[in-house]
């Protein structure tokens, strides 16, 4: 079985498959050693790998905007 010997040598892309195709994209996605996942699945990664507090708070994100509007 063949593996990504360097994942900065991969390109991501979208494929629309249909579904009564999908368990044979899939059999030839584990053959090849690729990774796929579903626009769901990326999407709940991304969510999960965001800071579960925020950086800057809304009322901080306010006074900038103040500051630099009001500005003389």
């Amino acid at each position: 079985m063949a593996t990504i010997a360097n994942p900065a040598q991969t390109q991501g892309v979208y494929v629309n498959v249909p579904m009564v195709d999908w368990s044979l994209f899939r059999e030839l996605i584990k053959k090849f050693g690729w990774k796929a996942e579903t626009r769901e699945q990326l999407l709940d990664r991304f969510v999960g790998s965001r800071p579960t507090t925020p950086e800057i708070s809304e009322e901080e994100i306010m006074d900038e905007v103040r500051a630099v509007r009001y500005a003389k």
